[in-house]
């Protein structure tokens, strides 16, 4: 027994509801999945141990985690003097493409040693800006391409994007210095500023 053009349409359109169900369901099990392995993974913020050599971190402050709610810290540094603290905090975003290296620095608020602020940086990337005619190229021969390597421009305002390999708090402070020490090639360098999204 043959079906009407209108029952064959009308298979079509009940096949592609179930499939576009079932796939629905099955990337939303996919980054339920991903979801769990990051929150076993070392360096979650409940294992309060590094991720990079297991290390122990501070608490993460609310102020963090209300921004980066699933990261992993790779890195942090307490300082015992000031009492302020940095973590490095990759960004667990459900696609590799969403995930950054991103510095939590806690701050004094002027005038007030208990009460604190939180800068946001990109933790792998400098902003750097090129002396008046010296070129990539140039720039480029001169630093160690094992540590550093030039990855864009930022369009707005001319500065080169440098990758930092070494992106603990103390490896970048370090890269920082190296570059400003640069200055026939580099006329200021900075840290690349991130704004969580709300």
């Amino acid at each position: 027994m043959a079906i009407s053009k209108k029952e064959r349409r009308f298979s079509i359109w009940i096949g592609i509801a179930i499939g576009v169900a079932v796939s629905s369901m099955l990337v939303r099990f996919a980054l339920n999945k991903k979801t769990e392995q990051i929150k076993e993974r070392p360096g979650n913020y409940k294992s309060l141990t590094t991720a990079v050599n297991g290390s122990p971190f501070a608490p993460i402050p609310n102020e963090i985690t209300k921004h980066i709610p699933h990261g992993i810290v790779v890195y942090f540094e307490g300082n015992h003097t000031t009492g302020q603290k940095s973590w490095i905090i990759e960004s667990a975003g459900s696609f590799r493409s969403e995930r950054l290296f991103i510095e939590a620095k806690e701050m004094d608020v002027l005038g007030n040693n208990t009460e604190k602020n939180f800068n946001f940086h990109r933790a792998s990337e400098l902003y750097l800006l090129p002396c008046i005619g010296v070129s990539v190229e140039d720039f480029e021969k001169a630093i160690d391409s094992d540590k550093f390597k030039v990855i864009g421009k930022n369009s707005n305002t001319g500065e080169w994007i440098l990758q930092v390999k070494d992106f603990s708090p103390n490896g970048l402070r370090n890269s920082i210095k190296l570059i400003r020490e640069m200055n026939t090639f580099i006329a200021g360098v900075r840290m690349i500023p991130w704004k969580p999204s709300m």
